[in-house]
């Protein structure tokens, strides 16, 4: 993947893209010999009609592209699989299956890990990781086979199993009830943080006000604590318990690449939300860190949520995309 550039320079034997940023003028080059793998935020998907689909399988024949899927898409779709009929939708499970349909029609196999599980293996820390909290990406595809299998939720749990020859067979095979809770207790925890902060700083944060920036870092730092660290080892590790060593390793994440580019991305969506006197959506703080998984560096993020407008430029990560222009670019 090449650095980012502006319009105005002359390059060749590249492909170019245009990314989400306040300057219209900057674009992505790509060698053509090494075209990029590309996930989408999950919301995408819950959107992306045939058309799309489509467009997608267009632009992987002629720019030669890979789709994958992360472990964030998979979490966050099945989480929903239980949810209660509504006016908009009389049939949330068949909604959501089809969702993950469209997952194993587009996608390569791979699942792309966690934002968790990169952030931890960047700082060597992943030795940390329990099951219970971050399902491991090599069981996903099974899980996803049984769920596109499944003729309704019955089916999916395992309600139906009566025979006396299956009393071997688990009373469920996948759990969308697990990955609610995992959602419901993320949201609930994003909420607490988010008033932490404003207990502590009032706004407007101005690019003067080092004590309130010095303040909106120390939040960061917390936030980062508790979700890569804390939630993700099931509450057996925490910051001050890691060695001298760990810690050095986990500061060092946030001091370049996709780590710097989350805590800059994170405080500047936050800060100018307080100016403003908005309420911060608690999705898009957890949204966000799916912004660790271009590590990856021959890796584009594509998405349409508001929250990544406001994504900063830097020539080694500049590679989040809008859905919209991304279907124009073939």
């Amino acid at each position: 993947m090449g650095a980012a550039r502006r319009v105005s320079e002359q390059t060749s034997s590249i492909e170019s893209l245009r990314p989400i940023s306040q300057d219209p003028t900057w674009i992505v080059d790509y060698d053509p010999q090494r075209p990029p793998d590309v996930f989408f935020d999950t919301n995408v998907w819950i959107g992306m009609s045939p058309d799309d689909i489509r467009t997608l399988q267009r632009l992987k024949q002629n720019r030669g592209f890979r789709y994958q899927y992360s472990t964030t898409n998979y979490v966050e779709l099945v989480s929903h699989l239980e949810d209660q009929p509504s006016t908009s939708y009389a049939n949330p499970f068949r909604k959501y299956q089809a969702c993950i349909e469209k997952l194993i029609q587009v996608c390569d196999s791979e699942v792309l890990p966690s934002s968790e599980m990169e952030l931890l293996a960047m700082a060597g820390l992943e030795h940390y990781l329990d099951p219970a909290w971050v399902p491991s990406p090599n069981q996903i595809p099974f899980a996803i086979d049984i769920i596109t299998k499944a003729r309704d939720l019955n089916d999916l749990t395992g309600e139906r199993i009566q025979d006396p020859n299956t009393l071997r067979v688990p009373r469920y095979v996948v759990k969308p009830s697990h990955y609610r809770r995992l959602r419901e207790t993320d949201k609930d925890s994003f909420k607490k943080v988010m008033e932490l902060l404003e207990e502590e700083i009032t706004p407007p944060i101005r690019g003067s006000d080092k004590e309130k920036l010095d303040k909106l870092a120390e939040w960061f730092y917390k936030l980062a604590n508790f979700f890569f660290l804390i939630r993700p080892s099931n509450k057996k590790i925490n910051y001050d318990l890691l060695t001298p060593a760990e810690r050095d390793r986990f500061d060092m994440v946030f001091t370049d690449g996709a780590g710097r580019l989350l805590l800059n991305h994170c405080t500047l969506v936050v800060k100018k939300t307080l100016n403003d006197k908005k309420k911060l959506d608690l999705n898009d703080l957890y949204d966000m860190m799916q912004l660790l998984l271009l590590r990856n560096e021959n890796l584009l993020f594509v998405t349409d949520d508001k929250a990544f407008y406001h994504y900063q430029m830097d020539s080694t990560v500049q590679r989040v995309i809008q859905w919209s222009a991304f279907k124009k670019s073939g």
